[in-house]
């Protein structure tokens, strides 16, 4: 049936009997499942996440108010578990992780006029996979660290089997109610503080803030200090945590990180891939589905939305994973369409690789070759220049 359709309409077939298969065990609505992949065809043929702009893409004959009215009815739907919806998602990621480190990135970023919505997704070669997402009102400000602890623990069942979980964050994160949530679950973590807070080297020992502590220990531009078994803030006194101080060349003022991990680990380091996220927010906003401009105010609309842009975000990135991979098994590249970067640097990211592989296959008819997966075990070109070997 997707072969004798055009191509837009083949690709709104893929996608719903995609989704079909996946929600088959849990029995999910069918005309639900429909309109989410109308959503979701509409959002990656014509990139926004306004309603009436994501129907002006479905390529099925249908009245353009009538999929509009579809559309609102789909996100004020009370019967749409966002939780269950990606569900199927989640647990092929995961699945793909084998043995890895599954590096956990939690961050917040706006939505809307009114809104924020926190995140928490796993790291995946310079971006992040969306794993599970809440909305709450409000434009400015930190999220409660009762509310993030209750986004962590949602997420525990699915990660509790992985050999080692390692959780990332900003400064926002770095408090008591979700460093002492995961302690239990047996889980790392390496957070961002800032410099003020309040550390005791050992104990019944001075309370000091982390600035007095490096500016004391003489650390300069270019260098990183480590500090074990140290006491986090004096209200809390959280003991035998990691404190790592790194001031970055050229940077106006050290990076300090508190973590469970030892300082032979290198937390800076791990921390590192906590900037992945910006990829991810990019791609649900400026670069991809324009989020920030959606004018939903009510926390469960917007929660309901972005469930079409965490599958569509899926799709593009595990369309991207399957043609490097096939790529790199052909070193030659015989096939000259595969080709969607430059040959001599990278200059896409991995979610651009797969959306332009997706509109390629569009204009190739091709649909046949649309692939999604996951996968560790292959290395993304670095960005940049290669010289030919």
């Amino acid at each position: 049936m997707a072969e004798a359709a055009i191509p837009n309409q083949a690709l709104y077939i893929n996608i719903r009997d995609y989704l079909q298969e996946m929600y088959r065990p849990a029995k999910v609505n069918e005309a639900l499942v429909k309109t989410l992949a109308m959503m979701i065809t509409g959002m990656l043929l014509g990139p926004h996440v306004q309603l009436f702009a994501i129907a002006m893409w479905v390529p099925l004959l249908i009245k353009l108010p009538s999929i509009v009215r579809r559309f609102e009815r789909f996100v004020a739907d009370g019967r749409v578990d966002v939780g269950k919806y990606f569900e199927p998602f989640v647990v092929a990621m995961i699945a793909a992780l084998g043995n890895e480190t599954a590096y956990l990135i939690i961050d917040c970023t706006q939505a809307g006029p009114k809104c924020r919505t926190l995140f928490i997704g796993l790291a995946y070669h310079n971006t992040v996979l969306p794993l599970v997402w809440k909305t709450l009102k409000g434009k400015k400000g930190h999220v409660k660290g009762e509310f993030q602890k209750q986004l962590l623990n949602q997420i525990y069942h699915r990660l509790h089997h992985c050999r080692q979980v390692i959780v990332l964050g900003d400064a926002e994160f770095s408090n008591e109610p979700v460093i002492n949530s995961l302690k239990p679950k047996n889980w790392g973590f390496v957070l961002r503080f800032q410099s003020n807070y309040q550390i005791q080297l050992e104990p019944e020992g001075e309370w000091m803030s982390a600035k007095e502590i490096y500016e004391a220990a003489g650390l300069k531009a270019g260098q990183v200090k480590h500090w074990g078994k140290v006491y986090f803030t004096e209200a809390h006194k959280i003991p035998n945590l990691t404190m790592t101080v790194h001031w970055e060349e050229g940077a106006d003022e050290p990076l300090c990180l508190i973590s469970n991990l030892p300082p032979s680990s290198q937390p800076h380091l791990i921390y590192d891939k906590r900037y992945w996220v910006e990829t991810l927010f990019g791609n649900c906003k400026s670069r991809g589905f324009q989020l920030a401009r959606t004018q939903m105010i009510t926390p469960a609309h917007i929660d309901r939305l972005i469930l079409s842009i965490a599958i569509a975000t899926c799709m593009a990135l595990g369309l991207g994973t399957h043609l490097i991979v096939i790529n790199q098994a052909d070193q030659a590249c015989t096939e000259r369409s595969r080709s969607i970067d430059r040959a001599d640097r990278r200059d896409l990211s991995l979610f651009q690789i797969g959306w332009r592989w997706l509109y390629r296959l569009l204009a190739l008819n091709r649909l046949r070759e649309l692939k999604i997966v996951f996968r560790w075990d292959f290395k993304l070109p670095p960005p940049g220049f290669q010289a030919a070997k």
